[in-house]
């Protein structure tokens, strides 16, 4: 009879553990997109259980669905990244809509109108980049890894950008002085980059978030980010600045969400060196700012994907001299 007891307790602890680590999971920030759309015949009527699928052109993950009665179908969390979506039905011809680029929080509707023929004979579609959001109401820009490499940055810092969005001020109401929470002085939780600590639509930098990969970031005293990852190992982030998502309760700034690179099929990789010195740039003005500074920033990073959509490979490495 104590064995049984036990073994109740102990069965009923570890569900307990399992319901919380599933809400956990569930209640997360989505990190990617979603796309829907409904299918239809060059009649304009609906094309129920057609094969809808999703494949990732980098890494050549394939999720799979199909249309309900209503010719509808939905993706609902595919990971950033591009992709090509084919839809397969008898006494059709194979439709196929490439390069479409999935952001984060991004919902995509892409329709498809289905021709009668052979399915040897595909029609290829290719999509555009711009995409008129008809299906969320969030208010928010994406700024993606091509756009950060692009500009040149004092630190390296993805948040050294947030000002680029519209209602974004680079201004914070901490001071040296400031006392938060149970007493404990303003400080930095990202070191010497810059924490994030802005103004969104006039609120307050305590009324912000920050997530990475869908995880919380937020450094609770200050309510700036306690992780700011490899600039070359982000491939993209998102501010959320108004009409969020039931998702994103807590907050009623801006969501702030990172998403960090994978890896691929294909190795690939890149190296950069940044030199700031007195005597490579010759402007008066500047020199006078930056006579102090004298550093080399060497750094190196590569993404392989091994065993085709198995496993991810990452590695970052940088020096300072």
């Amino acid at each position: 009879m104590i064995f049984i007891l036990n073994l109740l307790k102990r069965l009923t602890l570890f569900l307990s553990f399992a319901i919380v680590m599933l809400a956990a999971v569930n209640s997360r920030a989505g990190t990617g997109g979603s796309v829907s759309g409904t299918v239809k015949d060059a009649s304009g009527a609906v094309v129920p259980d057609a094969t809808v699928t999703a494949n990732n052109v980098d890494t050549g993950v394939q999720v799979r669905g199909a249309t309900n009665g209503r010719g509808f179908y939905s993706f609902p969390e595919l990971p950033v990244g591009r992709y090509t979506i084919a839809i397969q039905k008898t006494g059709f011809r194979l439709y196929e809509r490439t390069a479409i680029a999935i952001d984060t929080n991004r919902a995509l509707t892409v329709d498809a109108v289905l021709d009668v023929g052979a399915e040897e004979n595909a029609v290829t579609v290719i999509d555009t980049a711009v995409h008129a959001e008809t299906s969320e109401t969030q208010m928010g820009e994406v700024i993606s890894g091509k756009k950060m490499a692009a500009v040149p940055l004092n630190g390296r810092s993805y948040t050294d950008l947030l000002a680029l969005q519209p209602g974004v001020v680079p201004a914070t109401s901490l001071t040296s002085n400031t006392q938060q929470d149970v007493g404990v002085s303003a400080l930095s939780p990202s070191g010497g980059l810059n924490p994030g600590t802005i103004s969104i639509n006039g609120q307050r930098e305590f009324s912000n978030t920050f997530t990475v990969n869908g995880s919380d970031a937020e450094e609770d005293v200050n309510s700036g980010t306690a992780i700011i990852p490899n600039l070359d190992s982000v491939a993209e982030f998102r501010i959320l600045t108004g009409n969020f998502d039931a998702e994103y309760g807590g907050h009623s700034g801006g969501q702030i969400n990172v998403v960090t690179k994978s890896g691929t099929n294909a190795f690939h990789g890149d190296a950069f060196e940044f030199l700031r010195n007195k005597t490579s740039m010759p402007v008066t003005t500047f020199l006078r700012h930056a006579a102090r500074l004298t550093r080399t920033s060497l750094a190196e990073h590569s993404a392989a994907r091994f065993e085709r959509t198995r496993r991810f490979s990452l590695p970052i490495t940088k020096g300072l001299d």
